[in-house]
């Protein structure tokens, strides 16, 4: 009998200690344990089963809850429609706006007239997000997509309005940056999981009008894309547990990365694991560069003359060419940039870049409304330094003097410095060199010439738990204080630098 009582107490423990090293994601415990063993339709509807009866917000409360969501590391407003915005919570919210950068307010990331106003959903916090008021009005209620012809750009074409280039649609989408496609990809899954029941009544263009798929085969398709291009980063961790603390439930596509092809994907026909998941395989891994000292772009590129400010594009490369000479501006001399020979056909480049006698590429970022160009071979920022011809450089973009205003017109381009906009960049062709000048009968304009293929970079080493900061190729910080084993989680392709490292893909 004792030895009965024993056994008893032993298996008692053994099952105790099972639940409790039995656990999901992000402190997430048993909570999805009823998903365990499903697959396909089957797994969206035991998911929907666990997320759907949530607490509801009123719309009043989510300017309060967006304090703790959707608060970047320096305090101020995470904007996920505009680059340039930086809105202080409470006195910038709401309110009439003219312009980027007058307001945020509360975007419903799935616009409401699809599901006509009805709630839960008019206050769910898992898709309603903070933005930019005027980039958001010109969203109005499109659908997410691609266009590679838009009638809109928001400031440094982060976000983009146009006819959809997506295969099997046509209409008018919004894009928006490849830094946060993820993210709201990841969103829509939740949406169309949680209100399985409803979804079939909802009217968009993305929507199949049925509980599953429940989206349409062009959109799926391009939210499973962008959710393997853009996987899940410590911000959308971060968003995902304020909101639990609101809310009392959780996006399961941001605490299993990847559980999207589980339910539509390549892995449907595969079992989930809540407690022993298995993140599918959505491409190739990146590694660091081992050698991060010499710039990681190397042979040809290829560059298109930039006709439109919609070919100003946030974080690709750029060379300033003077035609008329055959020339475009190189490496720093005496206060100027000397000049390379380059070869021009049909508005098009192929040279070499970053090296004695080449042209220097200069990375376009921007900053409280202006560009920057940033020469990552000279780690340094083209700048204007004083009220003269000497064009030189800077290492930060704290100031006017490394700003520029960028204006296109017939092909040319006038690059204007901020702390002194009577000068422009311009080519002097008797003394071969790119400098700045006022206008001058004896400078020769100047244009822009456009790499086709983005840097290429991603990821870092995970395990790493020492905290760091985060800076893209222009120089800017984008991140502070993360996990560097997280901490290029979820970024767009590109060089990215941490510990004055550059990380690139492959």
């Amino acid at each position: 009998m004792i030895n009965l009582k024993r056994t008893v107490v032993l298996n008692s423990l053994i099952l105790m200690l099972t639940q409790l090293f039995a656990q999901g994601p992000n402190n997430s415990g048993t909570y999805y344990k009823n998903a365990d063993g499903k697959k396909g339709s089957e797994l969206k509807t035991a998911l929907s089963e666990i997320i759907r009866n949530h607490k509801e917000l009123s719309y009043d409360a989510l300017w309060d809850c967006f304090r703790t969501t959707d608060v970047r590391n320096d305090g101020k407003v995470w904007d996920m429609y505009s680059s340039i915005t930086n809105f202080t919570f409470g006195s910038d919210q709401a309110g009439n706006y003219k312009n980027e950068g007058d307001v945020y307010n509360r975007e419903h990331s799935m616009p409401k007239s699809w599901f006509n106003d009805a709630r839960p959903m008019y206050t769910d916090l898992v898709h309603l997000v903070p933005t930019d008021g005027y980039v958001n009005g010109r969203r109005s209620n499109y659908p997410f997509g691609e266009t590679d012809s838009p009638s809109y750009t928001s400031a440094g074409g982060f976000s983009k309005l146009g006819p959809s280039s997506v295969s099997g649609y046509s209409g008018i989408v919004f894009e928006p940056n490849d830094e946060y496609k993820g993210d709201f990809a990841r969103i829509y899954f939740y949406m169309v999981t949680c209100y399985e029941e409803n979804v079939s009544t909802w009217n968009s263009d993305m929507l199949a009008h049925n509980k599953y798929p429940a989206l349409t085969e062009w959109a799926l398709k391009m939210l499973l894309k962008w959710a393997a291009e853009d996987p899940v980063s410590q911000k959308e961790i971060d968003r995902n547990n304020a909101v639990y603390g609101f809310q009392q439930n959780r996006n399961p596509y941001v605490d299993y990365p990847g559980l999207e092809q589980y339910v539509w994907g390549n892995n449907t026909a595969d079992s989930f694991s809540y407690d022993n998941y298995v993140e599918p395989e959505t491409g190739t891994t990146p590694d660091p560069d081992p050698d991060p000292d010499p710039d990681p772009i190397e042979g040809e590129q290829t560059y298109k003359k930039v006709m439109s400010a919609d070919d100003l594009t946030v974080g690709y490369g750029y060379i300033i060419v003077c035609e008329e000479a055959g020339t475009a501006l190189a490496e720093s001399g005496n206060n100027i940039r000397n000049s390379a020979t380059v070869s021009i056909s049909d508005n098009q480049i192929t040279t070499e870049v970053n090296k004695d006698g080449k042209p220097y590429q200069l990375i376009l970022g921007t900053s409280n409304g202006y560009y920057t160009f940033y020469d990552a071979t000279e780690n340094v920022y083209l700048s204007l330094n004083s009220s003269d011809n000497k064009l030189g450089n800077k290492t930060d973009a704290d100031t006017d003097n490394a700003l520029w205003e960028i204006s296109i017109s017939s092909g040319n381009t006038e690059i204007g410095n901020k702390a002194y906009p009577d000068r422009f960049i311009n080519y002097n062709k008797t003394s071969p060199r790119f400098a700045c000048y006022k206008a001058s009968s004896q400078q020769t304009a100047v244009c822009l010439y456009k790499n086709t293929v983005s840097t290429g970079i991603e990821s870092i080493t995970n395990g790493a738990n020492d905290n760091v900061d985060v800076y893209n190729i222009a120089g800017q910080k984008i991140r502070s204080n993360v996990k560097a084993g997280h901490a290029l989680d979820g970024l767009t392709r590109g060089v990215y630098i941490i510990n004055k490292k550059k990380y690139a893909v492959k």
